[in-house]
């Protein structure tokens, strides 16, 4: 029988790894987006955070960690009835139209390079009717990176997801954000305490640095 996983350098080995980078859109991250603009947040965690996942994503890259992209997309015909009383129906959808500026990436955010898989999602779940699976599968990877935003909606909804289905889930804690602190740090906590591991992109960094020169 295969051994466990335990150790971050065994649960984070980029051989079966992959960095999951959840909605860094601009309805999500910019001062001008619909959540900062509707709920009054204050984006400053969320802007902060966005050149260290930067970073990170560049370090994947040059480590071989393969980098999938998710975005999320309300269209009428995909959302459910308790979906449309949140965020609207119609004309009336606020966040994240299928016509708007809101579902393109933040500015501030690196873009995917050629190559490099972007899953559109309808609700908060990466997993749910989406091929993510499939490709996670055929890709052999044991590992999900987590990153993006917010920390404590998608990110953690779509963590919990991989964790049901399997996967190990590390949290990149400083590639990840929430409008508020509480929001982000109760995200952290339920992963950390309930789910898989947490660990900053500069941890990550130094693992795969000593285990490559082991």
């Amino acid at each position: 029988m295969e051994g466990l996983l335990k150790t971050l350098d065994q649960v984070a080995d980029p051989s079966h790894s992959a960095l999951i980078i959840i909605d860094p859109q601009h309805d999500f991250c910019s001062e001008r987006g619909a959540m900062a603009q509707k709920f009054g947040f204050d984006m400053k965690e969320i802007k902060e955070a966005v050149p260290r996942l930067n970073a990170f994503i560049e370090t994947c890259r040059k480590t071989g960690v393969p980098v999938i992209w998710v975005r999320e997309i309300f269209t009428d015909d995909k959302m459910h009835p308790n979906q449309k009383a949140l965020w609207g129906s119609g004309q009336d959808i606020w966040l994240i139209r299928e016509d708007g500026k809101g579902i393109d990436w933040y500015d501030g955010m690196t873009k995917p390079k050629a190559g490099e898989r972007v899953i559109t999602k309808w609700q908060y779940d990466a997993f749910e009717d989406t091929d993510l699976h499939l490709l996670l599968q055929g890709r052999g990877i044991k590992t999900l990176l987590m990153t993006g935003f917010t920390t404590n909606v998608c990110v953690e909804t779509t963590a919990r997801h991989g964790y049901i289905k399997g996967y190990h889930i590390v949290l990149v804690s400083d590639c990840t954000g929430a409008p508020t602190r509480a929001e982000f740090e109760s995200g952290v906590f339920n992963i950390q305490t309930y789910f898989g591991k947490v660990a900053t992109s500069e941890e990550l960094a130094r693992t795969w640095k000593v285990s490559k020169a082991a």
